[in-house]
């Protein structure tokens, strides 16, 4: 038996190393796939995973990521509308995720579409959630992508946290112990909470200060996922 197994070793060892030379090791992500790799440029806009922001419209991220969002126009209590797109348990490298993109859409192109919305469903946070007709579906798909939350499936820490990103953030401690690193150099503001979920999000460095400002005012990074 034992001389059977030593055979067996002596032939397969050979040709699984003609194997792994045949077709090499393991592919390596993408720099661009990789949440810390954030390009700042000119003019005061970021690109990270193959997106500019403000400029990559929202059907080159699909045809990325070989999958079909789901889209919604959410209007909250106070009147405040965003057109966002939900990509659920998508692989970015070596990761899974769920991404959601918030699209550019100026205010007549949110009110044709509140005016042609099929579906009003009410969300548990108070905002409606509108479904879009078949036509500003297609329409949502030319529109930019302006900013992105991407919600690892992994669970960061504040060491992670400060060697991925930098070790110099702005830090922001809500009431409800929500804790914010902020980096407003390259745009990305990062959620770390003990319930839920934690959100990397991306925006155009020079936006960051709106978004600071709506973090104050108590809008949540975390969404509700589909």
């Amino acid at each position: 038996m034992l001389r059977k197994i030593l055979i067996f070793l002596a032939l397969a060892i050979p040709f699984f190393g003609l194997s792994m030379l045949l077709t090499g090791p393991p592919p390596q992500p993408s720099e661009d796939e990789l949440p810390w790799n954030v390009e700042v440029l000119d003019g005061g806009n970021s690109s990270v995973f193959g997106v500019t922001l403000e400029h990559t419209p929202l059907n080159e991220l699909r045809d990325r990521l070989r999958l079909f969002p789901s889209l919604g126009l959410f209007v909250s209590p106070n009147g405040d509308r965003r057109l966002e797109a939900y990509f659920g348990s998508v692989k970015l490298g070596p990761f899974e995720t769920n991404l959601l993109a918030r699209l550019m859409a100026d205010e007549d192109t949110l009110d044709a579409m509140v005016a042609r919305s099929v579906n009003d469903k009410p969300m548990p946070s108070g905002a409606r959630r509108l479904e879009l007709s078949e036509q500003d579906t297609r329409r949502a798909l030319e529109l930019p992508v302006a900013e992105l939350s991407y919600v690892p499936r992994a669970r960061y820490d504040e060491q992670t946290v400060l060697e991925r990103f930098g070790r110099e953030p702005q830090k922001l401690l809500m009431d409800d112990g929500r804790q914010y690193y902020l980096y407003p150099d390259t745009g990305v503001a990062i959620l770390l909470t003990a319930r839920g979920r934690d959100t990397l999000h991306f925006i155009s460095p020079r936006n960051f200060d709106d978004l600071r400002a709506r973090i104050e005012e108590g809008e949540s990074l975390q969404r509700p996922l589909p």
